[in-house]
């Protein structure tokens, strides 16, 4: 399955494609050719591609949870919740904004029978707070009701979302405590890494780009990770500047941060460092439940990467404006 992850040649022509027309027809001689000519030949907007993209990873997380024993497919699906929170955090937002039903379907993520939410009848109810009430069988619901009083008190869905976040990896986390020994050794660092990034991302947007307070932004951050705990997420967030902020790092991931040159540079570098560690864990030992999950964040991050070269190309942006902003799973990056 990782053969066919488009290859370092597949980018260097992909970034070199002057319209969402040649990018298709590139794509039409690759993995992604079924579910292409699934769209037929008329001309596309990224909107209409891109779901089709993400039906690619979503039949490889089935492919994948059909075929590995009930421990390790449990992880697979606490990874793929990730995706349950985006269309549960859509769906709020559209409650919210007074949206449609209609209008709110469209933008999520099509996971069929892989989601377990209520979505139908959640849209049916057109109510926050009644929202939170049917999610009761999940395991977003009690971090939610937590939430609630808050949610209330601000008049905004922020404490809401990030309950949603805050489940959503603590599914994850005690779903791997089930895998046991060489099985979950790397699946952990990689979960961990993960958590890393995400709260190294969080701090930056909450503090530098949204003006949060330090203790603010540290009560937003994930429990576990790998090289991150609370009280150097707490010196991370009181630093005033990125060349502090650098340099309170753990070495491993200052080594690549530190040719940061702005705060937005932050989230793209660790993310090509995060590669390289999956990437790793195909040199290793096979039967472990760390290579289906290293290769389906992979593939995540190529639909990712995809996802933006074609809003880029509808926004007639070029792709040395792009190639900063994205991370493309290949050993080694690219050049353009």
């Amino acid at each position: 399955m990782k053969g066919t992850l488009l290859s370092a040649e597949d980018w260097h022509y992909l970034l070199r494609m002057k319209s969402l027309d040649d990018v298709m027809r590139y794509l039409g001689g690759t993995t992604y050719a079924s579910a292409i000519s699934n769209l037929g030949g008329a001309s596309h907007d990224a909107g209409t591609v891109v779901p089709v993209l993400y039906g690619e990873l979503f039949r490889d997380y089935r492919r994948l949870m059909g075929s590995l024993p009930t421990r390790g497919s449990e992880l697979l699906r606490g990874l793929l919740s990730r995706y349950e929170a985006e269309n549960l955090k859509t769906i709020l937002r559209g409650l919210w904004q007074g949206r449609s039903s209609s209008e709110i379907r469209m933008v999520l993520y099509e996971m069929g029978a892989l989601s377990r939410l209520p979505v139908e009848a959640i849209l049916r109810l057109r109510d926050v707070t009644a929202a939170v009430e049917i999610l009761h069988p999940t395991h977003f619901h009690t971090a939610l009701v937590h939430a609630l009083p808050q949610f209330h008190a601000q008049g905004s869905l922020f404490p809401l979302e990030m309950a949603i976040d805050r489940a959503t990896f603590d599914y994850i986390r005690e779903s791997l405590k089930d895998v046991r020994g060489i099985d979950q050794r790397w699946a952990k660092v990689l979960l961990d890494e993960m958590i890393d990034g995400v709260n190294l991302s969080w701090l930056v947007r909450f503090r530098h780009f949204y003006g949060l307070s330090p203790e603010e932004a540290i009560n937003c951050t994930l429990r576990g990770g790998h090289l991150l705990n609370l009280r150097d997420l707490g010196r991370l967030a009181r630093a005033a500047d990125l060349p502090t902020f650098i340099e309170l790092l753990p070495l491993p991931y200052r080594e690549v941060l530190r040719y940061a040159e702005r705060w937005e540079q932050m989230r793209t570098l660790f993310e090509k460092r995060y590669i390289g560690e999956l990437l790793r864990a195909f040199r290793k030992d096979p039967f472990q439940v760390g290579l289906p999950m290293s290769y389906l964040l992979l593939k995540e991050i190529e639909v990712k990467s995809l996802e933006r070269l074609l809003s880029a190309l509808q926004m007639k942006a070029t792709a040395e404006s792009l190639i900063e902003w994205i991370s493309l799973p290949v050993e080694g990056g690219m050049r353009v």
